[in-house]
């Protein structure tokens, strides 16, 4: 069987060293490539070798493809017989001494769905030689069968009868110096596969989706910043708490510090919120109840299972009074005749209807309102 390639000109060249004589041989690259594949770079037929393509898909081929090869999120999408393989620009020349076939075979990989595709390398038995044309794969399918015998498409290398299961070993030395044309992966009728991942001389070809890793970037933003003292009591317009960032489906644990340094927490002791698919939760309309509120500066501070925490802070200032009219004080000791405290010295923070507003959260993981 023949294997081909496709239309994307192959990334492989920047791995390949100049040597004496000027054959090419294959070498380790100075870093691994991620290099992604889409749909539109997969050409349906080999009328240009070059670049990924189907290769069975050359109009009067007498093995037609089973059914068009497609990248999706999933992968490359493949039902039997198809092969999919990336042709190289120009043969490149391999010189079976510090370049080998058993040397590039150990850089092939395959990651697939379900483990029906089998690696391909079509060449050159003999170097310049386009009658010597042979495609090289393992005996087995999937990732498994890399380090196992492979067979050979045709007779063209010396001693190796064609499709003989051959150990890489025996394969490489029978086949000394010959012409790398590509490489890609086969299924065959009656299989259907879906390829994740194609591996070659250090480099991957990605045609899964890439999975986007979610920005972890904590953020506390209370609204208003400065509230009147009458504001963030009871009755009053209270303020609004939005928070993202964080690991969606993550505990987070909230904590209000007040102006003496006391940290107190919500209401009924819900002092946790499972974290929403933006990394947060948003709550409005919460204010401060207890008999110790004071002027000053309350910090809310969000903290995750890991203890990394964001906060933001809320000025809470004197509401603007007639001259004349009684002021309110501003507390400056601690303990329990300080902070905002309900029902002694274990004394929870109310977050106005916080309570029920936290324990909302914590169920939802969304945004709260009144």
């Amino acid at each position: 069987m023949n294997l081909k390639t496709s239309r994307r000109a192959a990334a492989l060249t920047t791995g390949l060293a100049v040597v004496a004589g000027s054959t090419l041989l294959l070498a380790g690259p100075a870093s691994a490539a991620e290099i992604q594949v889409t749909d539109d770079q997969v050409a349906a037929n080999e009328t240009v070798y070059t670049g990924w393509h189907e290769g069975y898909g050359l109009p009067g081929s007498t093995t037609p493809p089973g059914a068009d090869a497609v990248v999706t999120e999933a992968g490359l999408d493949m039902t039997g017989p198809s092969q999919i393989i990336n042709g190289l620009a120009a043969p490149l020349a391999v010189n079976g001494t510090t370049a080998t076939f058993a040397t590039i075979a150990a850089t092939a990989g395959v990651v697939s769905t379900n483990n029906l595709a089998y690696f391909q390398i079509p060449v050159y038995a003999e170097t310049g030689d386009t009658n010597t044309f042979t495609t090289l794969r393992p005996e087995n399918p999937g990732a498994a069968g890399l380090t196992g015998n492979w067979v050979a498409s045709s007779d063209d290398i010396a001693g190796i009868a064609a499709n003989t299961p051959t150990s890489i070993a025996d394969l490489s030395t029978a086949l000394g110096s010959f012409d790398l044309l590509a490489f890609g992966v086969l299924v065959i009728a009656g299989g259907d596969d879906v390829v994740q991942t194609i591996s070659f001389n250090g480099d991957n070809y990605n045609f899964a989706a890439p999975v986007v890793a979610p920005v972890f970037d904590p953020l506390v933003v209370v609204d208003p910043d400065t509230i009147y003292f009458s504001d963030v009591r009871p009755g009053g317009a209270g303020f609004k708490v939005t928070v993202t960032g964080f690991t969606p489906g993550d505990t987070l644990t909230i904590a209000v510090i007040d102006p003496n340094g006391e940290v107190f927490g919500s209401a009924d002791g819900g002092d946790t919120v499972i974290a929403g698919a933006d990394g947060g939760f948003a709550a409005e309309n919460l204010t401060f109840v207890g008999e110790g509120i004071q002027v000053g500066t309350y910090t809310f501070r969000v903290t995750d299972s890991a203890g990394v925490f964001a906060e933001d802070a809320i000025a809470v200032i004197a509401d603007p009074v007639a001259a004349g009219a009684p002021v309110v004080p501003t507390l400056a000791d601690t303990g329990s005749d300080s902070g905002v405290l309900v029902g002694g010295a274990a004394a929870l923070l109310l977050l106005g209807a916080a309570g029920m507003l936290f324990a909302a959260a914590r169920r939802k993981g969304a945004q709260v309102t009144a």
